[in-house]
């Protein structure tokens, strides 16, 4: 048995929070393209709502059924960084090559986090706390406010997932498999 890999029991409430924050960011996402009129091609359906959707779903279910390993959680969180590097096509080649290095580094810690490797959590805390502060203060409200409500709710979407895997970094615990 490893004592270094991380755990996260599936019945603490911390799991329960992040699980529920996932499984509103997938809801929030899938009500935003119901609602607002956007043209549903191929790509989109794929990259912007099957992609995140089932990432969230899959790593919520993860963190409030399984025994305690965090482990298999890297495949959702994989997935997910593919969207947000699929979705970094879209930006400016300098903001496209800053966010998809961030995205490979944030992939890289969470792995390393979770496998023991790492010591700490706290760069895998940093790396989703200062994000989503730069996202709410700076991004949000100065370089780009959403419209209305409606054009908020990818945002929102966004957020909920840093939120919720911050909560699961906090909540980690070096421990024994089983």
């Amino acid at each position: 048995m490893s004592y270094n890999r991380r755990t996260l029991s599936h019945d603490s409430p911390f799991a329960y929070t992040a699980a529920l924050l996932l499984f509103a960011s997938a809801i929030i996402r899938g009500i935003y393209f119901l609602i607002s009129g956007v043209a549903l091609d191929v790509p989109t359906v794929l990259i912007h709502i099957l992609l995140p959707v089932g990432c969230c779903a899959v790593m919520g279910i993860m963190l409030m059924s399984r025994k305690n390993s965090l482990v298999p959680t890297v495949w959702p969180m994989l997935f997910g960084v593919l969207f947000f590097m699929l979705k970094s096509l879209d930006f400016s080649l300098w903001h496209c090559v800053f966010c998809m290095a961030l995205y490979a580094a944030f992939a890289l810690v969470y792995i390393l986090t979770v496998h023991g490797v790492l010591g700490s959590r706290i760069p895998l805390m940093l790396m989703c706390a200062l994000p989503f502060l730069f996202h709410v203060f700076v991004q949000d409200i100065f370089l780009s406010p959403p419209a209305d409500f409606i054009a908020f709710l990818p945002e929102l979407s966004v957020l909920l997932i840093m939120v919720a895997i911050f909560i699961e970094a906090w909540a980690m615990r070096r421990g024994r498999l089983y």
